[in-house]
């Protein structure tokens, strides 16, 4: 719970309680009666009790409630942090990024992958790290998941091209991330090195120029 809150749930039932006792001091100074609208005034007070009382219910529901909803979004931090330490050590190059392809996170094995730290990714365009020659091409498959409406992953082969590095093989895999509109907000990437895989000339494979589907193989 955002500790704000508990201050001014704490101040509020403070504020309640000292309420409640100048009500009863009220009652009791009613109970003497020097003027005719004595009763009146008594009847008056006793509802504003009742009324305080009730306030005073509500009040621990609300805090009860409150504590709650604060162990739940504890919980939730913690599996969130558990999620992101998982990505940051998985042995592939995870990122995540805005539909124009803009960096917004990236994991450990992605800064090693573009030969970049995690911190200068971020806001990077993706397609600073995609071979000069393929760049149109890979500004293309951008192009056609904006306007897909489908969310099937797809996978790419592409040259990546790290900083200061030569450039190799990879396999991308990106996924669509949707708002519960079903509007695209971002893309998930999967980016694996595939640079062992044309080393093996007993496979057969010949790489055609330009990125190309994965599912072409």
């Amino acid at each position: 719970m955002p500790p704000e809150l508990i201050i001014n749930l704490n101040m509020f039932a403070q504020q309640l309680h000292s309420v409640q006792e100048r009500l009863a001091n009220l009652c009791q100074d009613a109970n003497t009666p020097v003027q005719p609208e004595a009763d009146l005034l008594l009847a008056a007070l006793k509802e504003l009790d009742t009324a305080s009382k009730t306030l005073e219910i509500v009040t621990e529901k609300l805090f009860e409630q409150t504590q709650k909803l604060g162990d739940v979004q504890a919980r939730l931090r913690e599996e969130y942090k558990r999620y992101q330490d998982l990505l940051q050590f998985i042995p592939n190059a995870y990122l995540v990024t805005d539909t124009q392809g803009k960096i917004q996170s990236a994991n450990c094995t992605t800064a090693t992958l573009f030969n970049l730290q995690q911190r200068f990714l971020v806001n990077k365009p993706l397609v600073c790290f995609i071979a000069v020659e393929e760049r149109q091409a890979f500004r293309s498959q951008l192009n056609q998941m904006h306007t897909s409406e489908c969310d099937y992953v797809q996978e790419w082969i592409s040259r990546i091209q790290p900083r200061d590095c030569e450039p190799f093989e990879a396999a991308m895999t990106v996924a669509s991330v949707r708002d519960v509109k079903g509007k695209l907000t971002g893309l998930r990437w999967i980016v694996r090195d595939m640079t062992h895989v044309w080393q093996q000339p007993q496979l057969g494979l010949e790489r055609p120029e330009g990125l190309y589907p994965l599912s072409a193989l």
